[in-house]
């Protein structure tokens, strides 16, 4: 074996362990920040109970009637389970609800059902916001009577303290 070719060994093993070094960096890079994963949820919230689920594909709101018959109370929701699948921390600062093709979106202050905004969130940790549904049809009835929403989906999003704002893939009708 000359040395010539033994040099164009060594520099290919080089380059190779170069390129594996970039990528890890990158890779690392990218999944040390600040990330978040979002559900929508749909069901009841009563005043120490909550029957709650992922809504589906199908865009279906849940079936709260079984529950509602063996003697639930509660106020119908829709939610926003909020996971920081991340290595940092991660400030919620607001969350909202939004028709679908609609110009308004619906923020609950008053009546906010979930923790204090804004919210730091630890590595790993899930939280969830709700808002009643009950306000949901009010926003959808005043923007109908200007013309402006024909839909009756929605969905919810959040806005981080970097000021990205994440949306349910999913939609629930109401």
């Amino acid at each position: 074996m000359n040395i010539a070719f033994a040099a164009l060994i060594v520099s290919a093993l080089s380059f190779l362990t170069g390129a594996a070094a970039l990528g890890w960096q990158i890779s690392s890079w990218h999944y040390d920040g600040r990330r978040v994963k979002v559900r929508l949820l749909h069901g009841g919230i009563g005043t120490a109970t909550a029957v709650v689920g992922k809504v589906g594909r199908d865009s279906r709101p849940k079936d709260l009637s079984s529950a509602i018959d063996q003697g639930l109370v509660a106020r119908e929701v829709i939610g926003i389970a909020v996971t920081n699948v991340g290595r940092a921390p991660v400030r919620i600062d607001r969350y909202s609800l939004h028709p679908v093709g609609g110009p308004a979106s619906l923020t609950p202050h008053g009546d906010a059902v979930g923790p204090e905004l804004p919210f730091r969130l630890p590595p790993g940790e899930t939280e969830t916001w709700y808002a009643y549904a009950d306000d949901a049809r009010r926003l959808t009835h005043s923007a109908r009577s200007i013309g402006h929403i024909t839909s009756r989906r929605f969905y919810m999003s959040v806005e981080l303290g970097t000021g990205d704002t994440k949306r349910t893939k999913r939609e629930v009708r109401i």
